[in-house]
């Protein structure tokens, strides 16, 4: 016979994901939009540099900040503020493993520091070298979504392993 699952974990539990998901929706996704929009894109701009009088920064739709160049069809790299959809997924996880901790808020302090670099990354590859437009593209799309999916379970079993742990000193 299954035993009964207690009610108000489960509720404070979906309670709190219901609120990050409220509270991602209606505050930091619009804060996003406007921060690649009013912010990022004009960052870029000010690399003045004469390699980077053959680019364009294009940050016309407020979400994603292109950069452009006259010989391609595509964008050379495009730029999202980071803490998004794994932002969401991975502060869900942390809130339905580890409610009273703040993990999902140490996740996304990291992944707007990791955007902080990819953002640096591609000013150098707008302004100095190809290589920052590399880098750029190995944080994006392999650093960060790797370690963004991964940080949540990593965060739980450290503090599992924390819980677990004795609390009197072993005898030598």
């Amino acid at each position: 016979m299954l035993s009964a699952v207690p009610l108000r974990p489960v509720a404070v539990r979906a309670l709190l994901v219901g609120l990050f998901v409220a509270g991602y929706v209606t505050a930091w996704r619009p804060a996003r939009d406007w921060l690649s929009g009013h912010v990022v894109a004009p960052l870029l701009r000010q690399v003045d540099t004469p390699r980077a009088q053959q680019y364009t920064v294009d940050g016309a739709p407020d979400r994603a900040v292109a950069i452009r160049t006259d010989g391609r069809a595509g964008p050379v790299a495009t730029f999202m503020t980071p803490a998004g959809a794994l932002f969401v997924m991975g502060g869900a996880l942390l809130l339905l493993l580890a409610p009273g901790r703040l993990y999902w808020l140490y996740l996304g302090l990291y992944q707007l520091l990791l955007g902080a670099g990819m953002l640096g990354a591609l000013a150098v590859g707008l302004g100095w070298a190809d290589g920052g437009f590399v880098v750029y593209d190995f944080l994006r799309g392999t650093v960060y979504p790797g370690t963004s999916l991964a940080a949540p379970l990593v965060a739980y079993a450290l503090h599992a392993r924390r819980d677990d742990a004795p609390t009197e000193p072993r005898p030598r």
